[in-house]
């Protein structure tokens, strides 16, 4: 082989060798046609799926509707001026509420996600109201014989639901609807005030179902933020039976003083943390 061929071969593997390293640095630096060292970080998908607890406020309104009620003297009940009616509007309350919610969010392999949450927390709804009737010694009604004076009143409490979840996302953002079993711990208290013209006053009192048991539904829009801290607004209707309120106080005189049920409307504003790792970001190696 001459010295010439040697010398050749040399040389272009000296060449190879610095288009090589070129290339390798073109790679991690640019060049100016992009490299896997500068190339956008991608990161996973957000996902809904995972345990999370969080806190809410909002404000109520509630509705305890009374009944028109009938109140006997005592004396000939087949006379009309011996008996008097009083009642028929309700006790409606605004007020706030607020407390905590916990639960499980598992996303399908779609968008749609499935869910089921507890909330409990403090609603204020004091209010009250008070009745007065009268009956008479005769058909001319010119004479009183007893009045009646009947105050109701409804007070705020422990409320609490647990309620399945139904959502569709897309992205960070869950539009969901939701509804279940709700509970209410409060106090509806009567007292009634009989005095006769002739003699002196009767008082009575009575409270009605300290608890009440229903149903909720209603719906909501919840946000990421980032994959542990979310936001969402939600609207919830309750509704909750009462299955006594019937208040018999003497002989002639038995009352039901509510209708059947408790209403409230309720908007609030929460905040989720969701017990989830981030997603790792991809990073290509070097």
């Amino acid at each position: 082989m001459s010295v010439c061929v040697v010398r050749a071969s040399a040389l272009a593997a000296g060449a190879f060798a610095i288009i090589g390293s070129a290339s390798a640095a073109d790679i991690y630096g640019g060049g100016g046609y992009g490299g896997y060292k500068d190339a956008p970080i991608i990161v996973a998908a957000p996902t809904w799926t995972g345990f999370y607890v969080g806190g809410h406020l909002g404000a109520a309104w509630t509705n305890l509707e009374t009944r028109r009620n009938t109140y006997w003297d005592g004396d000939d009940q087949t006379l009309a001026y011996n008996s008097t009616t009083f009642g028929g509007n309700g006790l409606n309350t605004t007020g706030a509420f607020g407390g905590g919610q916990f639960g499980y969010n598992w996303q399908t392999g779609g968008n749609f996600v499935l869910g089921i949450e507890v909330d409990v927390g403090g609603l204020q709804g004091d209010n009250e109201r008070t009745f007065a009737a009268a009956t008479y010694d005769s058909p001319a009604l010119d004479e009183i014989d007893h009045i009646a004076v009947v105050n109701v009143k409804s007070q705020g409490g422990i409320y609490g639901d647990v309620t399945g979840r139904l959502g569709y996302a897309w992205g960070n953002t869950l539009l969901y609807l939701k509804g279940g079993f709700a509970w209410l711990a409060t106090d509806l208290k009567v007292r009634a005030a009989i005095t006769d013209i002739d003699g002196g006053t009767a008082y009575y009192s009575r409270s009605f179902d300290n608890t009440l048991t229903g149903w909720t539904a209603g719906g909501g829009l919840e946000y990421q933020f980032n994959p542990n801290w979310t936001m969402k607004v939600e609207y919830l209707h309750f509704d909750f039976s009462l299955d006594d309120n019937n208040w018999r106080w003497d002989e002639g005189n038995n009352w039901k003083i509510f209708k059947d049920d408790v209403t409230a409307d309720t908007v609030k504003l929460g905040f989720n943390y969701r017990f989830v790792s981030s997603p790792a970001a991809y990073v290509p190696l070097k």
